[in-house]
């Protein structure tokens, strides 16, 4: 467990990186109809996970709400993953990475970055990632389909946590809101049901920017359960300006 002075001072710079961000707008993200059926729903994973009426997975995600980060990331020296669930066509060749978030977007090239879940893995498995600098920021990416292309994916692309580095509709032009980045994945605080500083990510592995609709007729059923992890690390929450009593007691768990 980390010293109080650790936490402290971790509370500390948290505290400066989310104040000096800017509230951002909303972030929408159009939900269609799961090609997996009505009992592999995101909203029937979380229920069963946390319990019903815990999450409403399409109004409790972080960028639901005005003041919420967008784009969202992680700072801590390490973090922990546990895959919770995957139902995908592409279960066996999904590639779950993490990346250095510096703001531009990310070369995935086994320098600043790193496989966290390949395709074999099934639910439970683990992961541990320590950097080796303190205080890392970062975010996740999914390569769809792995070495094999994707609807509206041809390899090399990959998807983020950060929208801002997706590519906006599946030719270029934004079919649906948000159009300036789609929305590749959903990032929900559960550390009210789990522990501290702990996120559920859920990612979709169809190019979003498209319009969902049924099998056969559309491109993409943007159902995010195709890959749901959960990770424990600092986040960057947005908080209001705390005293000195309150920010210790925040952090001196």
């Amino acid at each position: 467990m980390r010293r109080h002075s650790a936490w402290l001072l971790t509370g500390f710079a948290l505290a400066a990186l989310v104040v000096a961000s800017p509230a951002q707008a909303v972030v929408v993200f159009e939900f269609g109809p799961s090609w997996d059926g009505p009992d592999h729903t995101l909203q029937k994973i979380v229920d069963a996970r946390y319990g019903p009426g815990a999450i409403n997975v399409t109004t409790d995600y972080i960028g639901a709400h005005p003041g919420d980060l967008d784009p969202w990331f992680w700072v801590d020296n390490q973090f922990s993953a546990l895959l919770v669930q995957e139902v995908a066509g592409n279960a066996t060749r999904n590639v779950i990475g993490w990346y250095k978030e510096t703001g531009t977007r990310p070369v995935i090239d086994g320098v600043d970055d790193g496989v966290v879940f390949d395709g074999p893995a099934g639910a439970g498995a683990t992961a541990l990632i320590v950097f080796g600098t303190p205080m890392t920021k970062f975010g996740f990416y999914m390569n769809p389909n792995g070495p094999l292309d994707a609807t509206n994916a041809p390899e090399p692309e990959l998807f983020f946590t950060n929208r801002f580095y997706d590519d906006i509709g599946p030719n270029g032009t934004a079919l649906h809101a948000p159009t300036n980045g789609d929305v590749q994945a959903l990032v929900y605080d559960v550390s009210q049901w789990t522990q501290p500083n702990t996120w559920l990510v859920c990612f979709e592995d169809l190019d979003s920017g498209a319009v969902p609709g049924p099998p056969g007729s559309a491109q993409t059923d943007n159902d995010l359960n195709d890959f749901v992890f959960e990770v424990t690390a600092f986040g960057a929450t947005p908080v209001q300006p705390l005293t000195f009593g309150a920010l210790k007691a925040r952090y001196s768990r």
